[in-house]
């Protein structure tokens, strides 16, 4: 059977899994499967299945609007990558996206992610019934419902199957390192500085990264240790919260998730 043509996101992910010299089979049958998820890599003895899902340009420019939900086209791809899935729930799985130009569309952000997984992003607040007055030092980040991973009533897990969502997107490390130092001092030759600095600095180059957003709920944990390039990140789950543990010492300032922010998800 002939390969189908390349998605925007395929190519991007396979272009990353060669970077990171990552054997892989695209389209792998894979025996008693009537589907075959794009790419199949084996990791500690184990195989690894991918589905890529693109964000693909609107047909036509987007208008004003006013409120603005940024879960539903995310939310819709976990769907899909779940029904791609249902046959191999003895697998470790990862739904793979890619932005391919739909605006609004932000999968590098951890509030937008995490809430497409596990409810949208809010807030509680206690409030004394009798007086009305609610306590603002109580105040507690929290996931609203509408996740994915997890059913309406909170109680129970839903999708247990998808052991992680993985971002994947193109950047200019070295681009965005100058760009940034530039605008802190524009006295100095910054990029002079950085040539003498840095072997091999380059501001056009281009490389594909991912971030790894782990499923706290997930029936197969994806690993901790693949997917750990210069420029990559995995959002992972520990004890207590899940946060940031891995980032690569080659990714810009900017990009990185590890900044001071809101706590992520709490466990229970």
């Amino acid at each position: 059977m002939p390969e189908s043509p390349r998605t925007p996101g395929e190519i991007v992910f396979e272009k990353y899994l060669n970077l990171q010299h990552i054997p892989f089979e695209f389209e792998k049958e894979h025996p008693g499967k009537s589907k075959r998820p794009d790419f199949t890599i084996e990791w500690d003895g184990r195989p690894i299945v991918f589905d890529v899902k693109d964000f693909d340009p609107p047909d036509e420019p987007l208008g004003s609007f006013g409120q603005f939900d940024p879960y539903p086209p995310i939310r819709e791809k976990i769907d899909q990558g779940r029904d791609k899935f249902k046959q191999f729930k003895e697998y470790c799985c990862g739904l793979v996206l890619f932005n391919a130009g739909r605006p609004l569309v932000f999968l590098d952000s951890p509030d937008t992610m995490l809430g497409a997984m596990y409810g949208d992003a809010g807030f509680t607040l206690p409030l004394n019934t009798t007086t009305g007055i609610a306590d603002a030092n109580q105040i507690k980040q929290a996931f609203l419902g509408r996740g994915k991973m997890i059913r309406p009533n909170r109680s129970q897990a839903q999708n247990t199957t998808l052991s992680a969502i993985i971002t994947v997107d193109i950047i200019q490390p070295f681009l965005m390192e100058l760009v940034d130092l530039m605008q802190e001092d524009r006295t100095r030759d910054w990029e002079t500085e950085l040539r003498e600095k840095i072997p091999g600095f380059d501001p056009n180059l281009e490389v594909p990264r991912v971030i790894v957003w782990h499923n706290a709920v997930a029936r197969i944990q994806f690993p901790a240790n693949l997917f750990c390039g210069d420029c990559d990140t995995h959002y992972g789950v520990t004890a207590v919260e899940q946060g940031v543990t891995y980032e690569g010492s080659a990714l810009p300032d900017r990009l990185k998730l590890s900044k001071p922010r809101k706590p992520g998800l709490k466990s229970r």
